[in-house]
């Protein structure tokens, strides 16, 4: 998934703890989540639940991706952006051996989709944008068009951050090449 991307990003020894847990079940046992790390992503859980409140109280139309079938849910978000709703919520993307659920793809004012996620942070952090690059090259793959052009970071401040792919894209690639 991006989130695997980034971990690697962050301490490849990490990453490969991940994949030796996967491979090799009871072998180790991972950490406990501490109560600061547990109450930090129930805030992000919250953070990006009132986003989706605000969303859905604007006139736009959304379409909420349900979780629980990721093959059906990959076509729920291929019907939704068929039919070019205006906002997906948990856009089921996948592209070669990366999957993941992307917070929101938004239409622009030209009629392409935008990856647009939710963080808890006051600020931007470097590391957004490789999670960001991957749902995009995802969401290219997925619909056959170019890469979105764009793509954004909604902050815990409420504040709409947004970037450009091609700033960012020769370093993913070249971080998911030394991933994979």
């Amino acid at each position: 998934s991006p989130s695997d991307l980034v971990r690697y990003l962050a301490s490849p020894f990490s990453s490969w703890m991940d994949r030796y847990c996967l491979e090799n079940p009871g072998a180790v046992t991972p950490d406990e989540a501490t109560e600061d790390e547990q109450l930090i992503a129930q805030t992000g859980e919250e953070h990006e639940r009132a986003v989706l409140d605000d969303l859905k109280s604007s006139d736009a139309a959304l379409i909420e991706i349900s979780r629980n079938d990721p093959a059906g849910a990959r076509e729920q978000t291929l019907s939704a952006i068929s039919a070019k709703t205006p906002i997906l919520y948990q856009a089921a993307l996948e592209s070669g051996s990366f999957a993941g659920f992307a917070d929101f793809l938004m239409l622009d004012d030209s009629g392409r989709y935008q990856v647009w996620d939710t963080k808890l942070a006051r600020s931007p952090k470097p590391y957004y944008a490789v999670q960001l690059c991957c749902y995009s090259e995802m969401l290219a793959d997925a619909t056959g068009a170019p890469m979105p052009e764009k793509f954004g970071i909604i902050l815990g401040t409420k504040e709409r951050v947004e970037f450009r792919v091609e700033d960012f894209i020769h370093y993913y690639r070249h971080l998911k090449a030394s991933f994979l």
